[in-house]
C-alpha cells in the first residue's frame, strides 16, 4: 500500500493511471476551466484535474487534509478517519 505523501512524489501519468486503474470514482465537481474527479484509492482521496477539453489532466494530487475535502462537502457525504495536523 502507498501512503498519500509518496503517492504525489510519483510522476503525474503514473499517479492517474494508478487512480484511473485501481481507484474509485466518488464526486466531481467543476472549477473555471477544470472538472475535477474525486476518487478514493487506497486510504487516502485523490483529486484529477481535467482541463476543459475532458482529455488532458493538468493536476492529480492526494488529498492530505480535511481542509482540502471542503469543496465537496456541500454535495456529498464523505467517511472521514483521523489524520495528522497539517
Amino acid at each position: 500500500m502507498i501512503s498519500a505523501k509518496d503517492f504525489n512524489e510519483l510522476s503525474p501519468f503514473l499517479q492517474a493511471d494508478l487512480v484511473l486503474d485501481q481507484g474509485h470514482y466518488v464526486h466531481h465537481r467543476i472549477k473555471g476551466w477544470c472538472k475535477i474527479d474525486l476518487y478514493w484509492f487506497q486510504d487516502f482521496y485523490v483529486e484529477i484535474w481535467f482541463l476543459y477539453d475532458l482529455k488532458s489532466i493538468g493536476l492529480v494530487r492526494a488529498l492530505t487534509s480535511y481542509r482540502q475535502l471542503e469543496p465537496y462537502l456541500e454535495t456529498i457525504k464523505l467517511k472521514l478517519k483521523p489524520v495528522s495536523p497539517d
